[in-house]
């Protein structure tokens, strides 16, 4: 797939050390391809579609964590902050992996708090692309299309963040997840 897609190379400015990729899971295959020269860790279900992420991914250009929220999730995440505390980049889907579309979960705040790593936001829009009729309206971009992937501005969640302050957080990645005037433009 990555050979049929023409994507551009990641956009200074990259924060120095590991990073905490955050993209909508309606946005991932196109944002998995734009960071793999990073070699990314990635959480994945242990679904047979995270069977199928992982077969089609294959183990060269990312590594995993397996399970999610409801399965095994706080071994998950001890096992993510880990990696990412060692200095391995981090891609997750912020609003899976069952939605609602668009709500951010506490996960990436919570790594980027406790890790003191930013979390740089992916957006994706593919000029030619169908959209699967699932909760996510995942994006399957067409071979030979062009993808444009926007890079937002790094976010840092401080050690101390108060409720008030991830809630802040929270709301400004979603709102730039969301920005659809990127889209219409």
């Amino acid at each position: 797939m990555r050979d049929t897609l023409r994507l551009d190379p990641l956009l200074p400015p990259v924060p120095e050390g590991a990073i905490v990729f955050a993209c909508l899971h309606r946005d991932i295959l196109p944002a998995l391809l734009y960071v793999r020269t990073l070699k990314p860790v990635l959480v994945v279900s242990n679904s047979p579609d995270g069977d199928l992420l992982v077969h089609a991914l294959g183990d060269e250009d990312f590594s995993y964590v397996r399970g999610a929220t409801g399965d095994g999730g706080s071994r998950v995440f001890v096992a993510l902050r880990r990696l990412v505390e060692n200095g391995a980049h981090a891609g997750l889907a912020v609003d899976g992996p069952r939605g609602p579309f668009g709500v951010v979960h506490d996960g990436v705040l919570q790594l980027a708090r406790l890790t003191g790593r930013p979390i740089v936001p992916l957006r994706c829009r593919c000029r030619v692309s169908s959209s699967l009729r699932t909760w996510d309206h995942a994006a399957i971009p067409w071979p030979g299309s062009r993808v444009e992937i926007r890079q937002g501005p790094a976010l840092l969640v401080p050690r101390d963040a108060s409720l008030e302050d991830l809630a802040d957080t929270r709301n400004r990645l979603a709102a730039w997840l969301l920005d659809s005037k990127w889209e219409q433009s």
